[in-house]
This record gives C-alpha cells, structure tokens and sequence, in this order.
C-alpha cells in the first residue's frame, strides 16, 4: 500500500513577473496615483464651495453638488482600497489575482456609469450642455476585455500566478 502520508504533489513554480503582465501592474500603479490625485483635488474643490452651508442651504444645486463631491471621494477612496489589495494579490502572485482585477474594473465601470449620470443629472438641473462630460468609460470597458482574456486565457498568467 503506498503512504499518502508521505507523497506530496510538487508545487508549481511561479514564473517572474513580465511580458504583458508589467503592462497591468504599470496601469495599477497609474491608476492608484490618479485616484489619489482625484481624492485630493475633490477634496480641496469641496471644502472651497460652501459646504458649510449645506445644513442651512434652501438651494438645492448646493445641496447636489456636495453630495456630488461626497459620491466622488467615498467612491475614489474605496476604489483606492481595492487597487491596493488588488496590488497585493498581484505582487503576491495568488492564483485568484484575475477575478480579483476583473473584478475591481468591474466596480470601476459602476464607479463611471455613477458619476456620468450623477454629472448627468446636475447640469441638467443648471442648464448646462451634458455633451461635454468626459467619461472613462469606454476605456475601462476596453482594459476589462483586453485584460480578461489574456489573464484566463494567457500562458503566462497562468504561469505566474500559482500560489
């Protein structure tokens, strides 16, 4: 009878980190600072409006506009979270890393279609043109399906991410 005791499946080896996947972890890395710029920017944005009087305020675009801001910040600093956890996963070579970053672009594109209809709907309450709201839309749609296929169906991811 042989001891299953003692007989152990050898670990896979874990490739280095490159090809395609530096590409992905530069993007990450660019994206964790664009947020942290964006945080800080809405931040200073919302405390020079007057907030203070969002309280007190009877005008309902001042109320709106924090609110607005308030969106952007909760959403950028959650979504900051998740790319550092994400990050980990990537540096830690996980075998989960591709749901892990197919899932934080998923929250990035609720994360846009939010703030579009959010902008959306305050410069339909000014009266502003609404053709002009930039959106990333499209562009995180594209880095989803580009990213998804080559992290399922790549060698290389599947030889790098084994732990």
């Amino acid at each position: 009878m042989h001891n299953i005791e003692n007989s152990t499946v050898p670990k896979r080896l874990a490739k280095p980190i490159g090809g395609w996947l530096w590409v992905i972890m530069l993007m990450m890395i660019a994206s964790a600072l664009s947020m942290i710029i964006g945080i800080v920017t809405t931040t200073s944005e919302l405390f020079s409006d007057d907030w203070s009087q969002y309280f007190q305020a009877t005008d309902e675009l001042l109320k709106v506009r924090v609110n607005i801001y308030g969106y952007l910040i909760i959403s950028n600093i959650v979504g900051l979270v998740l790319l550092v956890w994400c990050l980990i996963v990537f540096f830690k070579k996980k075998h989960n890393f591709p749901a892990v970053f197919l899932g934080v672009l998923g929250y990035f594109i609720l994360m846009e279609v939010l703030r579009v209809y959010f902008l959306d709907y305050y410069m339909g309450l000014t009266g502003q043109d609404t053709n002009y709201i930039e959106s990333g839309l499209l562009k995180t749609g594209i880095v989803a399906i580009l990213a998804g296929l080559y992290l399922n169906k790549g060698k290389r991811p599947n030889q790098t991410f084994v732990n």
